[in-house]
């Protein structure tokens, strides 16, 4: 019963895997997502599309460096900053426009990494049931 009760607070918490594997769940589904959010893209310029590709490529990598770099901070900072300047493209062009519901996937997507980075992780052995 002690031993139960000492580790009641690690169900608040993740494994190693268990970390891994809802970084990967959240890469696979905002990336599908993302995708299905291009898809309707296709009565633009070729140079809207690259440019377009070029910012949501950047905007993508800069999330997973959040869940990936050692830099913790300076990543959630790279991150929130390049979807801001997304977000200025896309507004200060008057003759691109984003998708519609690119920059809220873009954004619950970093919040999400974020809110996962915060989260305790804890050794396997800690975590046993």
């Amino acid at each position: 019963m002690k031993k139960l009760l000492s580790k009641r607070g690690n169900f608040l918490k993740f494994s190693p895997k268990e970390y891994e594997a809802s970084i990967n769940a959240l890469n696979i589904f905002f990336g599908a997502v993302i995708g299905v959010s291009l898809g309707n893209v296709d009565d633009i310029a070729i140079w809207d599309y690259i440019k377009l590709l070029s910012i949501t490529s950047a905007a993508v990598t800069a999330i997973l460096f959040v869940s990936y770099s050692d830099r913790r901070y300076w990543s959630m900072f790279t991150a929130v900053a390049i979807l801001g300047l997304v977000w200025w493209i896309g507004h200060s062009d008057d003759t691109f426009d984003l998708p519609p519901k690119l920059m809220p996937t873009l954004g619950v997507w970093t919040v999400m990494a974020i809110a996962t980075e915060f989260y305790k992780v804890v050794e396997d052995d800690e975590t046993e049931d």
